[in-house]
């Protein structure tokens, strides 16, 4: 398989957006996973801007971004040699010129990845049967009015939805170079392709696919897209149109560590943070014997199934839960393996201890 690093600016512009809608969620999850994340000046400028904009189709695109950015990031180019970098400006006249190759990749990806349809309904719904993606749009309780709107849209009206995009695109790229975020992004994240060597790429990789059970296609080049908005991206891997992906923050590392076989002491620490956490707890108990999905978890923690899956997220970059899909529903499962090196771990503490 093929490993090509980059970096494309709209990822930037992508990851920013979900930060402005979900900044709790994301708050949430660098303190699960010990990834204290404070925006700088820049990101808190380019929030702002966002947040105080009263113009519809920013708002919509800022709901979609946040949202459903596992399948938006199809409207991206992605680089074909490793170390390319595509800059904003491309990425948008790419998209304008391209759109409905892209936004037929989007829609899949939607439909497969967010209303968890199968391949076969997938199919006949970009054939043209529209009742498919409606009835389970209908049911996507975690998605805003936006986001189902623009789902509809893209799929009965792409002509309409590209020249609300390219808008949406244009002024979300004035605030992002007024804020300075652009600056900074870009010359942290070259700085950082130059100091990595093809064997730690194929590295990084590797051990990233293995922690998560991810089967990528060695047919296909796998791109690793860095991003510097967010210390942690919520984007781990996805995969359409015979295009796979990783997007990387700046503390992967950090996340390579979770990744490692030995259960270091910070680990073990995150590992009793999250275990301490009632809803998280609740949740691993629950498929401890019997495979469960979202549904099915929100009736048994009473929560909503947003909530859930946000916990879920979390659990899932520990390592601690596994899944997969069946038909439209995508079941998780403990990860007994990883549970039992980190209960070794504990028995071994507790052997020093005694000795």
């Amino acid at each position: 398989m093929k490993i090509i690093p980059g970096y494309v600016e709209l990822v930037e512009i992508l990851m920013a957006c979900g930060f402005a809608d979900r900044k709790s969620c994301f708050e949430a999850v660098s303190h699960d996973l010990g990834l204290d994340f404070e925006p700088g000046r820049e990101l808190r400028e380019f929030l702002d801007q966002v947040n105080s904009s009263e113009n519809w189709s920013i708002r919509m695109a800022v709901d979609v971004f946040s949202e459903i950015k596992d399948s938006v990031i199809f409207f991206c180019d992605f680089p074909d040699e490793p170390g390319r970098e595509i800059p904003l400006e491309d990425s948008i006249e790419s998209l304008a010129s391209k759109f409905e190759d892209r936004a037929r990749c989007v829609v899949a990806s939607i439909m497969l990845n967010n209303l968890n349809l199968s391949q076969e309904d997938a199919c006949k719904t970009l054939e043209g049967d529209f009742s498919i993606v409606s009835e389970a749009v209908e049911k996507a309780e975690d998605l805003s009015e936006n986001t189902t709107w623009f789902i509809t849209q893209l799929i009965k009206f792409p002509r309409q939805s590209k020249e609300i995009l390219l808008f949406a695109l244009s002024e979300l790229k004035k605030y992002y170079e007024q804020s300075g975020l652009r600056k900074r992004n870009r010359d942290k994240v070259v700085e950082r392709l130059k100091l990595f060597k093809a064997e730690e790429y194929e590295e990084v990789a590797e051990d990233f696919l293995e922690f998560y059970g991810i089967k990528a296609r060695e047919d296909l080049p796998l791109h690793l897209l860095f991003q510097n908005t967010l210390k942690y991206s919520g984007l781990k891997f996805s995969s359409v149109c015979n295009t796979q992906l990783i997007i990387f923050s700046e503390h992967f590392k950090q996340i390579e560590e979770i990744m490692n076989s030995v259960i270091t002491d910070n680990t073990l620490r995150l590992f009793l943070r999250n275990l301490s956490d009632q809803t998280k707890m609740q949740i691993l108990k629950a498929i401890s014997d019997d495979s469960k999905y979202v549904d099915e978890l929100s009736k048994i923690v009473g929560l909503s199934k947003a909530t859930v899956s946000y916990h879920l997220s979390t659990l899932a970059e520990l390592a601690l839960v596994t899944s997969r899909k069946d038909h439209r529903r995508v079941y998780f499962s403990l990860n007994k393996e990883r549970l039992e090196k980190i209960l070794r771990r504990l028995e071994m503490l507790y052997d020093e201890g005694e000795s």
